[in-house]
C-alpha cells in the first residue's frame, strides 16, 4: 500500500511462480560412486541422448530403474509429495524418471521447458568451481515485451540465476523455461535432471 497526500493506492502482486531448493546433504555417501556409475555409463554408450545438452553427455531417463539410484529416488520422491501438498495432491498416478547430464568444459543447456510433465527437478552431483548457474527465465511470454528488463521489480522482465550447491535439489514447475550457463572449469558439472510424469 502506498499513502499520499490525496489518494492510497493498493496492490497485489498476482501469479506467484514457486522454485523450491532442497539440501540432500544425507545422500552425501553415495554421491561419488553414482558419479562413478554415470562415468561408465558414458564410456560404454558415449553418444548423448540429445535434447538440450551441448558440449557435454547425457543418458536416456532411465536413471531411476538402477537400484543403485534408489536412495536418491525415495528422496526425491518425498520432497516432490511434500510439493504435492502444497499445490493440491494430484489425484492421477505418477512416477519419476531422471537421467544423468554431464557437462565437459564450455558445456551449457539451451533454454527449453520440460513438456507433458508435471513437475521438474535438478540434483547436482558435481559443481566444480566456475560452473554456470541454472537460469530461470520470467515464464509470462507478454513480460519479453516490457521496456523495463532485468529487474526483479513490478511488471519487469527477468532471468533468475541460481547458483547451485553440490547435494542441492532444485524442483520447479514443467513450463518454467531454464537453461544452464556455460560451464568454465575442466572438471565436469554433472546433474541428474528428474521429471515427474503421468504413469500410465
Amino acid at each position: 500500500m502506498t499513502k499520499t497526500k490525496q489518494l492510497t493506492v493498493y496492490h497485489q502482486d498476482l501469479f506467484p511462480t514457486r522454485v523450491w531448493t532442497v539440501d540432500l546433504g544425507a545422500l552425501e555417501s553415495y554421491r561419488s560412486g553414482w558419479i562413478d556409475m554415470i562415468t561408465h555409463m558414458r564410456s560404454n554408450r558415449p553418444d548423448p541422448a540429445g535434447r538440450s545438452n551441448r558440449l557435454g553427455w547425457n543418458s536416456e531417463p532411465t536413471l531411476f530403474e538402477d537400484k543403485q539410484f534408489a536412495p536418491l529416488a525415495d528422496a526425491a520422491r518425498g520432497v516432490v509429495d511434500l510439493i504435492f501438498n502444497e499445490m493440491g495432491p494430484p489425484d492421477f498416478p505418477n512416477k519419476l524418471e531422471a537421467w544423468a547430464n554431464v557437462h565437459d568444459a564450455g558445456g551449457y543447456n539451451t533454454y527449453h521447458n520440460h513438456s507433458g510433465a508435471l513437475l521438474s527437478a535438478c540434483y547436482y552431483l558435481s559443481v566444480p568451481s566456475d560452473s554456470g548457474a541454472l537460469v530461470l527465465r520470467d515464464p509470462r511470454p507478454g513480460a519479453m515485451l516490457s521496456p523495463w528488463q532485468g529487474s526483479l521489480r513490478p511488471n519487469c522482465g527477468s532471468e533468475i540465476s541460481i547458483t547451485p550447491q553440490v547435494g542441492q535439489l532444485i524442483v520447479f514447475p514443467n513450463w518454467l523455461e531454464h537453461g544452464a550457463e556455460a560451464h568454465a572449469g575442466c572438471e565436469s558439472r554433472i546433474s541428474i535432471p528428474i521429471n515427474v510424469v503421468l504413469q500410465l
